[in-house]
């Protein structure tokens, strides 16, 4: 319920004892299942933590809650409730008190004493002191839940902490690590949610009751029979609450007064029209002519147990590798060692340079290509590029070095080195389904008028797929591989399928397509540079400086992908104008002589526009715009009468031998919002923020260069010095820091 809040159907249920899973099954819906290799996983991590009276466990309690416990015993509920001594107390199934009933756990770890602290255990890894946020915030839910339940038999409310240990595998082991984990914010919407409802009582029936759509919606039972019948229904709560917050009622109810948000009015016609709709007119991403398409499968629970990988540079010439039993070290690890060689071959075509001559007329060589990892989905691209970067770093060969910088790019806004279909497709067409179900290729293809067998694009497969036809036939090389081919071959022809409609659909390309893909062969070529020195790493998770310059990249990117879009795409700008952000027209009126007088009574040049407009322009009068056929000329409202905007030009055409610049009488025009990609230098403050300041406690993530840290935490007293993480991609400036903002 705090994954879906505001649903009636789903609370009116729950609250009033309804079996969800029960209930779907009897409505169409698939049966719940997990997989075996997980359950097989959760057991064998949970043996390792038994052992030796959990004397692991109860360092880890030492370590991070500060709490010597005298031992571990299995003991009951009020035992463990009225113990004041620090023990660990391992609790089996329970029934707590609830409104309306009880909530069943199937065990509990307690640590009691004078404060009691939850320890939840879950078997998904922390990778380099980083675990999934999502699965963080699901057992974030699962905990706040239980410590309500048990501040319920408690006579002090506050005696259960809040402050809980989240117990998980360290990075591909099965050795313990912890964190501590405060569920103060969910304990108090439990709360809320608890006291709000009433429990108990008779279970109405699912179809009278109001479902509330949202992106928590694909992990409840009834995500199938609420999504059947609001697509039957034609209601607009199908989309999700972005857009149910916006508009109301039918599909065909909204679009009679359609809201001033483009992206909503896409979504609209597509689930009205049942098809999808282009976002775009150009494609805004590169995509190399010799790409290196990989699709592939790990065992549940398991990330670094690679079941099978395909992978080629072509439909044709695609490759199968096949572990026949994944959980044998040797077996995974020979998979990705030919993987690794077959990836660093491919690495190695784009040795090509080519000389650049800088503004000093200096000559630097740049990568003429560089090369291109392409995969189903997002998750796919995640787990290649960081999880299995990670896991091959102790290996002599560069594949790792090279999955660490295709991890790099692959966050970045813009970048193309690292893509994933499912946000190429999200990107340039709209869905009528939840942003959620997006991730997912067949579902997305469907949109597009292709047919795809809806088979799981990995990396994880289905765990019904797992129980049924994986688990007879791990070990058996020959069995394995006819489980597997079937899958991965469905994955890979729909991965090929997506870049061929995207080439076929969008052939014209924005013009800013090219400069960002510049930016990735400079990254390609300082990459290929450190490799060569020994310099390169793998993926860590970043700290200090390094942490500080990656996320003012992140957002310096984001906003300039957002407006070379615009600039070069007439539909993505019509988003702005529906908005009322920008202002279209035609040219009524130039006077390119209008001066003023500035206050030393020198006279200045400052053109002046009028532009005739139907649609109402409501902005303020000094706000700036920018002259989007040529984003050098900015101008401020200067008057907005009935059909008519007043312009002065302040930048780009002050100078008598700029007016050309300025639009002819008649011309039809747009004003955008804001102008060309402006140079934001990456300057540190004197003191980093906390949350940049801490340096990771993993050795394994600290730098690979100590010399290049050393000058990173020195640079941090160097407030105006001009620096920028070190993947940036532009040639370095004589007498900057490397890669320094100057070369902007």
């Amino acid at each position: 319920m705090l994954a879906t809040p505001g649903c009636e159907r789903r609370s009116r249920l729950v609250a009033t004892g309804v079996d969800l899973d029960s209930l779907a099954v009897s409505l169409g819906g698939e049966e719940v299942g997990q997989s075996p290799f997980a359950l097989a996983r959760s057991a064998q991590f949970e043996a390792r933590l038994k052992s030796q009276g959990y004397a692991e466990l109860r360092d880890l309690i030492q370590r991070h809650l500060g709490i010597e416990v005298a031992g571990a015993v299995a003991s009951d509920l009020a035992s463990c409730l009225a113990d004041r001594t620090p023990r660990l107390h391992i609790l089996g199934p329970q029934r707590l008190g609830w409104p309306g009933g009880g909530l069943e756990t199937d065990g509990l770890l307690v640590v009691s004493g004078e404060t009691l602290h939850l320890v939840g255990v879950r078997t998904y890894a922390m990778v380099g002191e980083v675990a999934d946020p999502a699965k963080v915030a699901a057992t974030s839910r699962e905990l706040a839940v239980e410590i309500v339940a048990l501040r319920s038999q408690l006579p002090e409310v506050g005696r259960c902490s809040t402050r809980t240990l989240l117990v998980l595998p360290k990075n591909f082991g099965l050795s313990p690590t912890a964190a501590v984990l405060d569920v103060a914010p969910q304990v108090a919407r439990v709360r809320a949610l608890s006291t709000g409802l009433e429990w108990g009582g008779e279970a109405p029936e699912w179809s009278e009751l109001r479902p509330k759509f949202g992106d928590g919606c694909p992990q409840c039972p009834m995500m199938g029979a609420c999504a059947g019948e609001l697509v039957e229904q034609r209601r607009v709560a199908r989309l999700g609450s972005a857009v149910a917050n916006v508009v109301g009622g039918t599909v065909d109810e909204a679009l009679l007064d359609p809201p001033p948000d483009l992206g909503v009015r896409q979504r609209l016609q597509a689930m009205r029209d049942g098809r999808s709709v282009r976002r775009t007119t150009r494609r805004h991403v590169h995509l190399h002519d010799r790409p290196l398409v990989v699709v592939g499968y790990h065992l549940a629970g398991e990330p670094a147990a690679v079941l099978a990988l395909h992978y080629g540079t072509s439909p044709e010439d695609g490759k199968l590798l096949v572990a026949a039993e994944p959980r044998d070290r040797e077996q995974r690890l020979a998979l990705l060692r030919e993987f690794a060689a077959d990836l660093s071959s491919y690495v190695e075509e784009f040795a090509a340079v080519e000389p650049i001559v800088r503004r000093d007329m200096t000559v630097v060589e740049c990568a003429v290509d560089a090369p291109q990892l392409i995969t189903p989905n997002s998750a796919t691209a995640q787990w290649l590029t960081d999880l299995l970067a990670r896991y091959l770093r102790g290996s002599e060969d560069l594949a790792a070095q090279h999955l660490s910088w295709f991890g790099s790019r692959r966050v970045l806004p813009g970048s193309s080195v690292t893509t994933a279909m499912t946000d190429v497709l999200t990107t340039h067409w709209a869905t009528g389904q939840l942003p959620a179900e997006d991730v997912h290729l067949p579902s997305l293809l469907s949109w597009l008028g292709e047919t795809v067998d809806d088979v799981p694009m990995g990396p994880i497969p289905d765990p019904h797929w797992d129980s049924g036809v994986l688990a007879p036939a791990l070990g058996a090389p020959g069995l394995v591989t006819a489980a597997v081919s079937g899958p991965l071959a469905t994955a890979w022809s729909a991965t090929w399928r997506s870049l061929g409609l995207v080439r076929a659909e969008l052939p014209e390309i924005g013009a800013h397509v090219g400069d960002r893909w510049e930016r990735d062969r400079w990254s390609f070529t300082r990459h290929r540079e450190r490799v060569a020195e020994g310099t390169a790493s793998v993926a860590a998770r970043l700290s200090g400086v390094p942490a500080f310059r990656f996320l003012h990249e992140l957002e310096t990117r984001t906003v300039a992908l957002e407006r070379q879009m615009a600039l070069d795409d007439p539909l993505v700008m019509t988003g702005y104008l529906i908005s009322g952000d920008a202002l279209s027209g035609t040219v009524s009126k130039v006077d390119r002589e209008h001066t003023l007088a500035s206050p030393t009574g020198r006279e200045l040049l400052r053109p002046r526009i009028w532009l005739h407009s139907d649609a109402e322009f409501g902005r303020p009068l000094g706000t700036q715009l920018w002259l989007a056929t040529d984003p050098r000329v900015m101008v401020t409202v200067t008057a907005v009468e009935p059909g008519g905007v007043e312009l002065l030009v302040q930048k780009g055409a002050v100078q008598r031998n700029a007016l050309g610049r300025l639009p002819q009488i008649g011309e039809e025009v747009v004003f955008a919002p804001f102008g060309g990609e402006d140079a934001f230098p990456s300057r540190l403050p004197e003191q980093l923020p906390w949350q940049f300041g801490t340096a990771s406690p993993d050795p394994a993530d600290a730098p690979a260069d100590p010399a290049a840290d050393e000058q990173q935490i020195t640079d941090v007293q160097a407030t105006t010095a001009q620096v920028r993480m070190r993947n940036r991609d532009l040639p370095p400036t004589p007498g900057t820091a490397e890669g320094g903002g100057a070369s902007e």
